[in-house]
This record gives structure tokens, C-alpha cells and sequence, in this order.
């Protein structure tokens, strides 16, 4: 248990808000916060996003040719014989997500 989480005397809440804590961008008191939001929300909604998580770390893996986040090998992206053959270096998945969702590049990505 660390220090900021040593004064919750309930380990479960203790070790989440421990674990929530561990997100990059996640501090201790927004996991806090999210954890407390967890225990008074609904048990169906806990479940949700257990499954969730647990989903996405089954499912999801990075396409062997670009890189981005997939759950098909290679991912629609690559096997889209329509786009055009320029690649476009982005820095993370969220960068292929936000400019695919624009519409103006027809291109395929590439993921550093």
C-alpha cells in the first residue's frame, strides 16, 4: 500500500484506488475519485468495465505491419486494397483514430 493510499483502511478500495493510480495521467486523487465512483455505482456497471478491460487485453493486439491496435491480422487498415499507398508516420493508435476520423487522408499509417 503506498503512501497515499495508507489512509484508506479498506485494502480492496486501498489496493484499486493503488492500481487506478498506475494509469499514466492518473493521479492519486483522480483515482481517488474514480475509485469511490466505482463502489457507489452499480455492480452491473463494475462488471461492465472489468469485462472491458479484460476484453481488450484478450482481443486486441498491434497489426504486424502498421502497427496500430487491431483485433484482425493484418488490421482493416492494411487490408484495405481502396487506400491509397502513402503512409502517414503517426506517434500513437489515438493519432491513426483521430485522422482517420477526419476523412482527408486516404492513405494507410504507420505507428512508431
Amino acid at each position: 500500500m503506498s503512501s497515499s493510499t495508507s489512509g484508506i483502511a479498506v485494502k480492496p478500495v486501498a489496493d484499486l484506488i493503488e492500481e487506478l493510480g498506475r494509469l499514466p495521467g492518473i493521479g492519486p486523487k483522480t483515482a481517488s475519485r474514480l475509485a469511490f465512483s466505482i463502489l457507489r455505482g452499480p455492480r452491473e456497471d463494475a462488471v461492465a468495465l472489468a469485462e472491458a478491460i479484460l476484453t481488450v487485453k484478450e482481443r486486441v493486439f498491434f497489426c504486424s505491419r502498421c502497427f496500430n491496435i487491431t483485433e484482425t491480422e493484418p488490421c482493416a487498415i492494411c487490408s484495405d486494397s481502396a487506400r491509397d499507398p502513402i503512409i502517414c508516420v503517426v506517434e500513437e493508435p489515438l493519432d491513426v483514430l483521430a485522422l482517420d476520423r477526419t476523412g482527408q487522408f486516404k492513405g494507410r499509417y504507420h505507428v512508431l
